[in-house]
């Protein structure tokens, strides 16, 4: 659940590592080295800067591991990796500023409505029997964040959002490069391989006589499950009657998975020697290798494209705004292509 909170901008998260850039009249002013603090002008840009103060705040919550000495070579390169990161958001702010795009209070608490609901279902799907409310309440205890920081960050960062979506909102996918997307990804992503949905009773190495006599029990009418819970020596199973659930290819041991998908459905099979001992299995339910059509799964290709386009728009526009923004770093804070 946390991870939701690593970053406290993860609303403009899809920002991070794509720049951002506008065009404005007015040439950028040289960064200041002179100044030994937090305030220092690091990087200068037409419109605005970047402090050492908000370059190590960033850092911070990118994760970077604040012990570390800053003449430290391995925290330098993160650095300079980091620092477009940051740049690209400044501008961005700089950007909304300049053309007046601000955030309402409700659109602050729509966004921490979104945000509840992410770390609710989260949590649940963990396994803890959360709220919404009691999840977000945990996960800013976790992070040590209060409500007021989080909206403060909130309104800070969702302009950044606003111009995204404005330089790039409008690239779609065509219907055509779906097909072709689906065509090319049918197997991979939208194909579900056989299953066998199998049960099995387990015997220990020295047991292969026990697990023939069970086989013949089985095969008198015997009730497997009941079986399983007296006699299998896989305590994970044998408390559910021998149920292994739905196996595909790969997912077991060569001797079982041949046992297993050579097997007709409700046939008793084996002794089957594996690695573990003896085994008696038997297919429940065979799940035939099936793909979902393109009109199931033409809404999640049509999202991940368009994601993918407006990327690709918005970096275009970036290394073309970048220029003209005149970006200029202190020396020692060049990103590795500009050192």
């Amino acid at each position: 659940m946390s991870k939701l909170f690593e970053n406290r901008m993860l609303y403009v998260s899809v920002l991070v590592g794509v720049a951002i850039l506008v065009l404005v009249g007015c040439d950028a002013a040289e960064p200041v080295a002179n100044v030994d603090s937090q305030a220092k002008k690091i990087v200068t840009f037409e419109g605005g800067a970047v402090t050492q103060g908000e370059l190590d705040e960033f850092a911070a919550q990118s994760g970077l591991d604040s012990s570390m000495s800053k003449d430290d070579p391995q925290y330098q390169a993160a650095m300079q990796q980091i620092m477009p990161q940051l740049v690209d958001i400044e501008i961005a702010k700089a950007y909304a500023q300049e053309h007046n795009i601000t955030v309402s209070d409700k659109e602050v608490d729509q966004e921490i409505t979104k945000i509840k609901e992410q770390v609710g279902e989260q949590a649940r799907s963990s396994g803890q029997d959360l709220s919404d409310q009691e999840a977000y309440e945990q996960a800013l205890k976790q992070n040590n964040i209060t409500e007021d920081q989080l909206r403060e960050d909130i309104r800070e960062n969702l302009p950044v959002q606003k111009v995204q979506e404005r330089v790039a909102g409008n690239a779609e996918p065509s219907d055509e490069e779906i097909q072709n997307f689906y065509e090319k990804n049918k197997e991979a992503q939208f194909t579900t391989p056989e299953q066998r949905c199998v049960r099995h009773i387990l015997f220990n190495k020295d047991q292969e006589q026990k697990a023939e006599e069970v086989k013949q029990q089985l095969e008198d009418g015997g009730d497997f499950a009941k079986l399983a819970r007296e006699d299998s020596q896989d305590p994970g199973s044998a408390a559910k009657g021998g149920d292994l659930g739905c196996l595909g290819k790969g997912e077991t041991v060569p001797e079982f998975e041949e046992a297993a998908f050579g097997a007709e459905q409700d046939e008793i099979v084996g002794p089957i020697q594996t690695e573990f001992g003896y085994h008696i299995l038997q297919v429940t339910d065979i799940k035939p290798e099936q793909t979902r059509p393109l009109r199931e799964v033409e809404a999640q290709i049509r999202s991940q494209l368009t994601t993918e386009k407006q990327t690709e728009e918005f970096s275009k526009w970036v290394q073309e705004q970048r220029k003209k923004r005149n970006v200029k770093y202190l020396k020692g804070y060049e990103p590795p292509d500009q050192g």
